[in-house]
């Protein structure tokens, strides 16, 4: 399936309301000043023309005054005179002065696809005499999709909206499934370390104040400017002065003024106000930081606005932190303490998003019911694939390091070794194929690594389109082949270019790639939430 482009329809511009116009625009049937109602806690939603949290002010109960009809979900809100737009899935009480927008063939999704311009038209109308009157809505247009018959192409749209939301579920996807493996690991609670008094000079071996820069000689860019707020990380501004300022990066900034005590952790390069202190360690990675940023935050209790952390103070200042055997700050403790925090976290997230995955999956399941729609194409490999070999490397020739040396294995994704050794074989993004031991086993290296003589690299000669779901398709494609070879009749590079394969193949004739890719997520994400589930039903019997 070829992704959806917004170039790829005709445009056309609509009326919002009106005889003929795109939506059915009403009055809220509710409109229920707040002093009137019920404030009993329940579970119906009270919208008004605040512009935060799809315009729910809170969730009251359904037992308000007969007078008041309650409104029905799927429908668009427009709140007068803020100009404020939501799309309301369900049943909904509202304040004065909403306007409800409705047609058949709305829903979430192509709700979500028009309300971004019905904003932009939101923005010539402004409170007071300008606002967005029912009058003044009918005589708005919209530019939209049109199909053949010039009418809105609401199933583009629809299609448009889920295809965006996928490609954004499987970015959270990614990201936690890379969390989940870089936090792993146990670490025992606070109770159970030793902890001991430390100077800040010797927990932190730069303690630097910033330098002053009023507002009227900064100049803009894209360097955040840390100042003394205890509100967005400590950035003030962004700023594009170079010289006579004060840069650092990877530190704590402690403010010393202003919200005096506020203390956050700034990974990147940034500059420092007077009102600032950076506090660098040599020994805290980024978890440490995080670790200590809580416990220096602590000085809020000790100092005020009238009272301020002044250099003298700073560095006369006592922390109490875990130490190791050694009495030392044990920095590695405080690293794994925060980076299991983090993971208990990615966990609790997990549990949420893996609801959000198996709708994921039931949203893709018409790519499993076309399988056998797909057009089938054998492919000799070579006519596809660049084939390339690897170079011999023995084990007395092998010097230890990071590197990984893939040999013609079938465990550990083909990985027999790390070695500091580079060759010509160097290469990332590859399908590695065994032409000897274990024959036609092969694995996907994203990595950089270097290959054995007993392994060919196969790449797509399309490359534009090589990641690692095509080239896992095309892993379980070489490997139907296996009963052919052993180790008698070796998968050799001759071979393997007359090998052929069956691949999906597009109108074009060539391989339907963008096909490989979302048949290999969609079971790469029914895995994950077999797992998922499994977690949760684990953690629930806790």
């Amino acid at each position: 399936m070829s992704k959806l482009k917004l170039t790829d329809v005709e445009w056309g511009e609509f009326f919002i309301g009106g005889s003929n116009g795109l939506f059915d625009i009403t009055s809220t049937k509710s409109g229920i000043d707040k002093n009137k109602l019920n404030n009993e806690v329940g579970f119906i939603p009270y919208i008004t023309r605040t512009d935060m949290q799809n315009g729910i002010n809170m969730f009251i109960t359904d037992k308000q005054n007969n007078r008041y009809n309650i409104d029905e979900g799927n429908v668009i809100t427009i709140g007068l005179d803020t100009q404020t737009v939501f799309y309301q899935p369900t049943a909904f009480y509202t304040g004065q002065n909403i306007q409800v927008l409705r047609n058949k063939n709305l829903n979430k999704y192509t709700a979500m696809f028009i309300i971004p311009s019905i904003k932009i038209q939101m923005q010539k109308f402004n409170w007071g005499g300008n606002g967005a009157t029912l009058g003044r809505l009918n005589r708005t247009r919209l530019v939209l999709p049109v199909d053949s018959q010039g009418q809105p192409n609401w199933q583009f749209m629809e299609d448009y909206i889920k295809q965006e939301q996928n490609q954004q579920a499987q970015k959270i996807i990614d990201y936690y499934e890379r969390k989940l493996v870089e936090l792993a690991g146990d670490v025992v609670g606070l109770d159970k370390v030793e902890w001991k008094t430390f100077r800040f000079t010797d927990v932190f071996q730069e303690i630097q104040r910033g330098k002053r820069l009023t507002k009227a000689n900064q100049t803009n860019g894209p360097k955040p400017y840390i100042s003394s707020t205890s509100e967005n990380n400590g950035v003030d501004a962004f700023i594009g002065n170079n010289t006579g300022v004060r840069k650092f990066e990877d530190v704590l900034t402690l403010a010393n003024s202003g919200s005096v005590g506020s203390t956050f952790y700034q990974q990147f390069e940034f500059v420092a106000s007077d009102h600032v202190t950076a506090l660098k360690s040599e020994n805290a990675d980024k978890y440490a930081y995080l670790f200590l940023s809580t416990v220096v935050k602590r000085l809020e209790e000790k100092y005020s606005f009238n009272r301020e952390i002044n250099d003298t103070r700073i560095k006369r200042e006592k922390i109490i932190l875990p130490a190791d055997k050694q009495g030392n700050p044990d920095f590695q403790y405080m690293s794994d303490f925060v980076k299991k925090l983090e993971l208990d976290k990615v966990q609790e997230v997990l549990e949420y998003i893996y609801i959000y995955i198996y709708i994921y999956i039931r949203m893709m399941t018409i790519l499993e019911e076309k399988v056998c729609e797909i057009s089938w194409k054998d492919f000799w490999i070579e006519d596809v694939c660049e084939i390339k070999s690897g170079i011999r490397l023995t084990k007395a020739n092998q010097e230890i390091g990071l590197r990984p040396f893939v040999g013609a294995s079938d465990s550990d994704n083909g990985v027999t070794a790390f070695v500091s050794n580079t060759n010509k074989s160097l290469d990332a993004n590859v399908l590695g194929v065994n032409y000897n031991g274990s024959v036609v086993e092969n694995f996907y290296h994203p990595y950089e690594a270097i290959f054995s003589d007993d392994v060919k690299r196969l790449k797509w000669k399309d490359e534009i389109y090589g990641n690692k779901y095509t080239y896992l398709f095309l892993k379980q494609m070489i490997l139907s082949q296996k009963i052919k070879y052993a180790y008698g009749y070796k998968f050799n590079g001759e071979r393997m270019k007359r090998q052929k394969i069956m691949l999906p193949v597009a109108e074009t004739g060539l391989p339907d790639y963008d096909y490989m890719k979302s048949y290999m997520q969609k079971q790469e994400l029914e895995q994950i939430f077999k797992i998922l589930n499994y977690l949760n039903k684990e953690n629930t019997h806790v």
